[in-house]
């Protein structure tokens, strides 16, 4: 069950949406991370997003409409980020701070604006929780910072076998505050995450997807994705 949307501003335990995505769970076979059936994941470093990485929708439609002109494979689903409405700064924080334009997340979460909280789209579920850190205009993960064996290690914390993700909130917030508090990480600010998936395939150029959704044999480091 999808946790409540905010009653008021900066309630802790209240979730914000802060966009939407499409994207390819991959099964991952490297070290340092959790075996997962299909990894899942809002950061753009492990999986494969659509149309392209770093693609982010104000809502389910944009991102569905986005999808028609393409070859869309068979695994490809729709995605929604929940974040915490107390773990929201941060996040805003890195993204001004950065000078990068994400007009999406900002116009979802961004408080001086001022507009209208969002309700997230009918018939999605919730997945599990992640963490997750925005730096040089991508969202990064815990996992793709090398921080899973030892958060296993120093928290003994489990991420579930089909997805990679962590089983509640509590468990995400107790990383993000472990990760802040390490000097070995990418310079964010770690947050905790919600994400909502749509059992629906994706639409694409020849009708719902049938293309077979690629395996990733060995996690590649951050490092190499990005640069």
């Amino acid at each position: 069950m999808i946790e409540g949307l905010p009653a008021g501003d900066g309630v802790p335990g209240e979730m914000l949406p802060a966009g939407y995505f499409v994207a390819v769970p991959e099964s991952l076979n490297g070290s340092g991370l959790p075996r997962a059936a299909g990894l899942t994941t809002a950061s753009d470093c492990l999986i494969d997003r659509l149309p392209e990485d770093g693609c982010w929708f104000g809502s389910a439609s944009e991102a569905l409409e986005a999808c028609l002109a393409l070859p869309v494979p068979a695994g490809a689903r729709l995605y929604a980020l929940l974040v915490p409405s107390d773990h929201v700064d941060g996040f805003t924080a890195d993204i001004l701070a950065a000078g990068t334009y994400e007009p999406v997340l900002l116009a979802h979460l961004d408080r001086r604006i001022g507009g209208p909280v969002r309700e997230v789209a009918e018939g999605g579920r919730e997945l599990g929780w992640e963490v997750l850190g925005y730096d040089d205009g991508l969202l990064h993960s815990w996992l793709c910072n090398n921080l899973y064996e030892d958060g296993v290690r120093d928290l003994g914390v489990a991420t579930d076998d089909d997805r990679g993700l962590l089983p509640d909130r509590e468990a995400a917030v107790r990383v993000a505050a472990w990760a802040n508090a390490r000097g070995d990480t990418k310079p964010v600010t770690w947050f905790p995450a919600a994400l909502v998936e749509w059992d629906t395939p994706i639409e694409g150029r020849t009708g719902p997807a049938a293309i077979e959704a690629p395996v990733r044999r060995a996690a590649q480091p951050w490092w190499r994705r990005i640069f």
